[in-house]
């Protein structure tokens, strides 16, 4: 079975991000349409935008005063029209697609639902019970020795189950991610530590899929079901 494209150990929602949006009405015969404001009214507040006329192109709005429009705009090909609302619309990314999750009146409500929806108050999905069919018998047997001898740690520990044939890593310094950020790990050291340890390749991607989803222990267990995202390896 080839592997998807995708983390199979990432679950729900990431990147979760809101962005405020101008509701404007502009033409008695079309709908509304949907438009940032432009960056350099982004100090505004929303009621000096709400219900105020405004012109707008394919990008973004501009709010206008008394005076009418700012004397520093440069955008040509405007139209005009009248904020109805002002939105909050909060985005997260799901197999690689940008999802639109919802809309909320006001910058609070956009926030508690990003704080929920990520877990912000604690972690979830740490924890992974696989087949470890999704590991070549030589990998099995590396696991195995490295609990025995117990190995000294790079980002990873070994550990045993005394009442089954499972064994189990625990992963350090997780999330591991591509580019350098607060809290992560660069993915290139770990593979530079775990080429030193002579990871085997099959579960040294394994562990590079578990860690990029900040998971904390994987264990791989003959009895546990299969990720149907993941390789299988039987014997004849």
């Amino acid at each position: 079975m080839p592997p998807s494209s995708h983390n199979p150990f990432v679950r729900g929602f990431h990147n979760l991000s809101y962005e405020r949006v101008l509701q404007i009405h502009y033409d008695d015969a079309y709908p509304p349409c949907y438009r940032s404001l432009h960056p350099a009214q982004k100090q505004l507040p929303d009621d000096a935008i709400s219900l105020h006329s405004c012109l707008f192109d394919d990008d973004c709005a501009i709010i206008l005063d008394a005076n009418g429009a700012p004397d520093w705009l440069e955008m040509p090909s405007l139209a005009d029209g009248v904020v109805n609302t002002v939105i909050y619309q909060v985005i997260g990314q799901q197999l690689g697609h940008s999802r639109h999750l919802g809309d909320f009146s006001n910058e609070d409500a956009a926030r508690q639902l990003l704080e929920q929806l990520s877990f912000a108050t604690g972690h979830y999905s740490r924890s992974w019970e696989i087949s470890s069919a999704h590991l070549p018998a030589e990998d099995i047997g590396y696991l195995q020795l490295r609990t025995r001898w117990r190995w000294p740690a790079g980002f990873f520990e070994c550990f045993a189950l005394s009442n089954s044939h499972a064994v189990g890593c625990k992963l350090y310094s997780t999330p591991w991610t591509m580019e350098i950020e607060a809290g992560s790990t660069s993915t290139d050291e770990v593979l530079m530590r775990m080429h030193d340890d002579l990871v085997p390749p099959t579960l040294l991607r394994l562990l590079l899929l578990a860690g990029q989803a900040d998971v904390r222990f994987l264990v791989f267990d003959p009895d546990a079901l299969p990720l149907a995202e993941l390789p299988l390896f039987t014997e004849n």
